[in-house]
């Protein structure tokens, strides 16, 4: 019915992980000095190493898919349901990490937050205060998230906003 990729322009995250990584070269290559001790620096560039690794497995790397597609289920009243599918994409390995049924979101519920409203936080903690909540998106900062309440499994499902697919998770 309707799917969306995350995508955009996120060079603010690859600076980060190939600046980690050159960081952690440069700290185990220059701890053959005897001003700081060796051990240190080399702690420092596996720390440093191990961040790089971080950004790439759980952010670079990733594509997120949204979808909204038919179920295959029909209600008493003869009307198909329809599920989000959320698709993570490494390569060309693909996994559907989330699957769930439209009816049993909080339609009213559904929310989009900006990180730069004054009122994030408290807003963020007023929606998410009482679910488990699952975040599916490819960014360690989005700009805006959209929060998706299923009261029925106490989970909030937080995505990139697409103004077509909140009008269709909200039912408009």
């Amino acid at each position: 019915m309707y799917a969306f990729e995350s995508s955009g322009s996120r060079k603010a995250l690859h600076a980060m992980t190939i600046g980690a990584f050159i960081g952690a070269v440069a700290l185990i290559a220059s701890s053959g000095g005897n001003i700081i001790p060796p051990i240190i620096l080399q702690l420092a560039g596996i720390i440093l190493a191990g961040v790089s690794d971080y950004l790439l497995t759980r952010y670079s790397l990733k594509v997120y898919r949204y979808a909204i597609e038919p179920s295959g289920i029909t209600d008493e009243h003869g009307v198909e349901q329809f599920d989000l599918v959320i698709t993570e994409m490494v390569g060309r390995r693909s996994v559907v990490v989330s699957r769930v049924c439209l009816r049993s979101i909080d339609r009213e519920a559904v929310t989009v937050l900006r990180r730069d409203d004054p009122s994030f936080k408290t807003a963020r903690t007023a929606v998410c205060s009482t679910y488990q909540k699952f975040r599916y998106i490819n960014t360690p900062i989005a700009p805006a998230e959209c929060y998706i309440p299923f009261p029925s499994e106490n989970a909030i499902i937080i995505i990139p906003p697409d103004p077509y697919m909140v009008k269709h998770l909200r039912g408009e």
